[in-house]
């Protein structure tokens, strides 16, 4: 049992290493998950689109959803430019061959060209020139030119587990692959919608991305970076039911909280625990409240619809094309309320009950000018999750606690092991 253990072991690092040496790019691609992952695609279905969130304190807090991306399926294939603002949305189309980008060490950048006008998106930068044709699903246009500063992006917890899906990110052919670029930045510039221009805005920003061939069956995501008599802070959340193998959906979930450059991460993979997942018949009230595996934090998120019907309609990824059929809020009718506490444990006399704790909040707020989707069926993917976390998990649950404490010790432990075997066998390799 214990050759066959290291024989599995030997082989699975020496696959890791083959992917790593053999397919340098794809590796950099998991490293650098901001960047444009398409230029190898030739055949297939594909899409790629850069989320930008724009909330400017001019104009009574005017919220603006930017999306530049592009669809492909085999040779069907188009770039856009999605704007979403007002309770309207606007879809842009390009031709593909118009799309470009590019990457440096620091950062991507991609370009949208269309009638001698070029669109720019990067970390640093929006520039936005497109008026309304015949081909476009949009009546107005639109005109920004903004610089992006002060940046709080979300760091990698290893090189292991880069990015925010972290060792998620190296699993191949995933339906949907997701990404923070900036929970937070400042936003300085001008813009033009229709009629309406202001020449020095400034504002808050927030930058994802996502990736794969098609948007997960059902979701839950929000995002707030905003807050009543708070600063400093940041939310996202995701749940999703992801198709996989042998017909398997696999409910998952990532939560990011900032405060004051403080991370709180509670993800799947990080075998943090859901609890009190619900959401009302009507739809218009969902709950969540989760641990990390050590008990250390505990978040309570309550999301609040005041007009169910208050949502826009945007182009998302769908049976290799994108379909107009995305959910979102960007207005005031929704209010996340976010409380953060740490978990302070005490020795007690009693002989049955050793530790007590007591719960310290670190943070609570309620936010305003959020984002929030929510598609498909959301009842099952609760279900699923209480199905995965209530019970499967309960039982993996010492493992788990101990594999995310000891994690590093047992990494460093498997590598020596692992050496050591390598070592023995070049050695008898030498002597022979």
């Amino acid at each position: 049992m214990l050759v066959l253990l290291r024989t599995i072991l030997v082989w699975a690092c020496s696959a890791f290493l083959c992917f790593i040496i053999f397919f340098r790019k794809s590796t950099q691609l998991v490293v650098y998950p901001d960047r444009y992952h398409g230029h190898d695609i030739t055949r297939g279905i594909f899409f790629e689109g850069w989320y930008y969130k724009l909330v400017f304190n001019e104009n009574s807090n005017k919220t603006i959803a930017i999306i530049p991306g592009v669809c492909m399926n085999d040779d069907n294939r188009h770039a856009f430019l999605l704007a979403a603002y007002d309770n309207t949305s606007h879809y842009f189309r390009f031709l593909f061959e118009n799309f470009s980008s590019a990457s440096s060490s620091n950062e991507f950048r991609i370009m949208l060209d269309r009638d001698g006008k070029q669109n720019i998106f990067s970390s640093q930068t929006v520039i936005v020139d497109v008026e309304p044709k015949d081909e476009d699903d949009a009546t107005e246009r639109l005109k920004l030119n903004l610089t992006l500063t002060s940046h709080v992006p979300l760091p990698d917890l290893s090189w292991i587990a880069p990015g925010t899906m972290g060792p998620l990110s190296w699993i191949p052919i995933l339906q949907c692959y997701h990404h923070v670029l900036s929970m937070r930045h400042d936003i300085h510039g001008s813009i033009k919608i229709g009629d309406y221009e202001q020449t020095n805005v400034s504002g808050m920003g927030y930058t994802e991305k996502d990736w794969g061939s098609s948007f997960p069956a059902a979701w839950i995501w929000g995002q707030t970076n905003q807050w009543m008599n708070a600063t400093s802070a940041s939310l996202f959340f995701s749940f999703a039911s992801v198709p996989w193998y042998f017909g398997l959906e696999l409910p998952g979930f990532l939560i990011v909280f900032e405060y004051n450059h403080q991370f709180y991460q509670f993800n799947t993979y990080l075998l943090s625990i859901i609890h009190d997942f619900s959401v009302n018949n009507s739809k218009k009230h969902i709950s969540f409240t989760v641990y990390d595996i050590l008990f250390q934090y505990k978040l309570v998120v309550t999301i609040d619809l005041t007009d169910a019907n208050d949502a826009l309609l945007l182009y998302g990824p769908r049976h290799g094309r994108m379909e107009k059929f995305v959910k979102e809020f960007l207005s005031d009718s929704i209010l996340f309320d976010v409380q953060l506490s740490q978990l302070i444990y005490t020795n007690t006399n009693d002989q049955f009950i050793q530790k007590s704790y007591h719960e310290s909040i670190l943070f609570e707020a309620r936010a305003q000018h959020v984002a929030f989707e929510m598609n498909g069926d959301i009842n099952n993917l609760i279900e699923k999750c209480h199905l995965i976390y209530d019970h499967l998990y309960s039982w993996l649950f010492p493992f788990n606690r101990t594999f995310i404490k000891h994690f590093k010790m047992l990494i460093m432990t498997l590598l020596i092991v692992l050496a050591g075997i390598f070592y023995r066998r070049y050695k008898s390799v030498v002597i022979n």
